[in-house]
């Protein structure tokens, strides 16, 4: 169960996201006006934040006010993002992540490898455009579940594999493919618990 400190958190990383587009001290300001006004509200009713926080209205709507506030246009190439606009939902890229390694060790092929290749690009053009995460988060989760196991996978073929056509040592194979899923289930699980709405 979250905080209160964490839901107040999330929702201004929400309006946060729902503003990128708006100047920088902009929405700064709007940052900082909405947490003080949450910290008086919070010091007049303390356990009520999800109350305090539904008053406050949802994140788009905030942001679409901000924007007609300082008119269409304000700063440079700031548009206010459709409030209706749909996302890709969180769990997707996890499960392309998830699908994308597994599959090539359930059923080896050229083209459910090529499928599963990308399926794991997918996942991380999706996780690099979501507004769920922030930038170190997405890099830290793509590391995990992407780029390491790639290099490990190039590991295993280029230098553990034998070259004379004999047969590979299965305790290697194997330490190789566990340590490829600890990796992708580390990196989907840091993504699901950083997760924001």
């Amino acid at each position: 169960m979250k905080t209160d400190e964490t839901l107040v958190r999330d929702y201004l990383a929400a309006v946060e996201r729902e503003t990128s587009t708006l100047p920088p001290t902009a929405r700064q300001e709007l940052i900082a006006d909405l947490g003080e006004h949450i910290e008086v509200a919070l010091a007049e009713r303390p356990g009520s934040t999800r109350e305090i926080l539904d008053e406050m209205g949802d994140p788009r709507a905030i942001a679409a006010t901000a924007f007609q506030e300082l008119g269409e246009g304000a700063g440079a190439g700031a548009k206010p993002r459709k409030p209706g606009r749909r996302r890709s939902p969180v769990w997707l890229p996890l499960v392309l992540m998830l699908v994308g390694t597994v599959l090539p060790y359930l059923a080896p092929g050229i083209v459910l490898v090529d499928i599963a290749f990308a399926g794991l690009v997918v996942g991380v053009v999706i996780i690099f455009r979501a507004r769920y995460w922030t930038r170190g988060e997405k890099w830290t989760a793509v590391t995990l579940t992407f780029i390491l196991p790639i290099v490990i996978k190039l590991w295993w073929h280029y230098l553990v594999l034998p070259t004379d056509g004999s047969a590979a040592d299965p305790a290697q194979r194997a330490l190789a493919i566990a340590l490829s899923f600890v990796l992708v289930l580390a990196g989907i699980g840091y993504l699901w618990r950083t997760k924001r709405p």
